[in-house]
């Protein structure tokens, strides 16, 4: 053609410069269509939430609070219903940070998370205030777990925050603790409304190995904050790590981290450990016994379903700008 004839015919400096402008045009375009692989909103979105990340594991790192992270994240992405899913976003709830509304932390199954967000995640969203509350909660839960020594998830960020203008009442869909309800319907009833299926359901308890149990929060245990205290979690014992707050009842002994002993360890029925029937029932319940005992026996199977469920989860109800997502982080 006419344009090779002419860059043919043009010195091999002219012809350089030219294919160096062509190239330079051609990676403006694809950074444009691509946003997340090149320069622009997008790569500014992915740094921002690199340097969010690193200041989440040294908060984590300083202060062992992965397991309010962790719950912190759960009841944000745990208010999804796909009953309803046909409404306008974001009336189906899920993962799109309206648990920082008045509305969702004062009620009575978000009691004691208010920390984790003025206390732990607020001075992060002042430093990098553009990612999302959705994402940066999302993200502290995810990046906790592996600090804690959990699996690495392949999470997906770019959430939009959203506030539902059809308001449910509390306990906005989430698990209970079922003392006079049977455990087992209870827990399909709130996973399947998550598009979930019996695996999950024993996968994401597994989540239970992280945190306590408090009397002045869910009101399930007899240890609050200010004592009684439990061998593993009495100020200055080992299990603390570096927790501020003593007290509370633990699901299992090392509780500040992520591993399968909440399966390996439940049979042993520990005097010093909290067992309720939803968590009880895993291990009996025909379509939750055998992912129990293999969870039991094997933590890297274990870590491989609970990155898939983790990862369903903190994708629930949400809206993603760029609409593929930003990953990698």
């Amino acid at each position: 053609s006419s344009c090779l004839a002419q860059v043919s015919s043009a010195s091999p400096c002219k012809q350089r410069g030219r294919l160096l402008v062509q190239a330079a045009r051609a990676m403006s375009c694809w950074e444009c269509f691509a946003g997340i692989c090149g320069g622009g909103a997008g790569s500014q979105k992915k740094a921002d939430l690199q340097k969010a990340k690193g200041m989440v594991v040294d908060l984590v790192k300083a202060k062992s609070c992965a397991p309010i992270l962790v719950r912190l994240a759960w009841h944000d992405s745990g208010t999804y219903d796909n009953a309803n899913a046909g409404k306008p976003w974001p009336n189906a709830g899920g993962a799109i940070g309206s648990i920082i509304t008045d509305h969702e932390i004062n009620a009575g199954p978000n009691a004691g998370l208010k920390k984790a967000i003025t206390a732990y995640l607020q001075p992060i969203k002042d430093a990098v205030p553009g990612v999302s509350w959705a994402d940066l909660i999302q993200l502290a839960s995810a990046t906790a777990i592996e600090v804690e020594g959990g699996p690495k998830i392949p999470m997906k960020y770019g959430r939009k925050d959203g506030v539902p203008t059809e308001l449910q009442p509390p306990p906005f869909g989430l698990p209970g603790v079922c003392f006079d309800e049977d455990p087992v319907a209870h827990l399909k009833k709130v996973f399947y409304k998550y598009n979930m299926d019996d695996k999950d359901i024993v996968t994401l308890s597994g989540a239970h190995t992280l945190g306590r149990a408090f009397k002045d929060r869910s009101g399930t245990v007899q240890e609050s904050s200010t004592g009684p205290f439990t061998e593993y979690t009495k100020r200055g014992c080992p299990m603390m790590a570096n927790s501020l707050t003593a007290g509370g009842r633990s699901w299992t002994k090392n509780w500040t981290k992520f591993d399968n002993s909440y399966f390996s360890d439940m049979s042993k029925n520990d005097p010093q450990c909290i067992a309720f029937p939803t968590d009880k029932c895993l291990m009996t319940a025909p379509e939750f016994k055998p992912y129990f005992e293999q969870f039991a026996k094997d933590q890297n199977a274990f870590f491989e379903a609970y990155k898939v469920s983790h990862k369903k989860l903190s994708e629930l109800g949400c809206a993603f700008d760029p609409p593929a997502g930003i990953t990698g982080v």
